[in-house]
């Protein structure tokens, strides 16, 4: 979990518990939705694709606000989670 959380030091504000639910549910990216709070000052949730072919990516952002910001580019959800998450962290800037 350590090496996790060096790759992607915005896991240091969850939870062991909270690790382990993430990153035994790799396969489904939807299940992040509860901690980006956590996570992220300002995001809510994440936009994803609507379609079966297009649920793992990922287009934009909510804010606690319900404030909407699409992203410049679509991030896929695939692979490990801290490696798109950083993805996310970057389309935020």
């Amino acid at each position: 979990m350590s090496t996790k959380r060096a790759a992607f030091p915005r896991f240091y504000f969850l939870s062991n518990d909270e690790m382990l639910e993430i990153l035994s549910q790799t396969r489904n990216a939807h299940a992040v939705q509860p901690h980006l709070i956590k996570c992220f000052d300002s995001m809510k949730k994440i936009e994803f694709g609507k379609s079966a072919t297009d649920s793992k990516n990922i287009y934009g952002m909510y804010s606690p606000e319900n404030e909407y910001v699409t992203f410049t580019a679509c991030v896929k959800a695939e692979g490990n989670v801290e490696f798109w998450l950083t993805d996310i962290q970057l389309m935020m800037c």
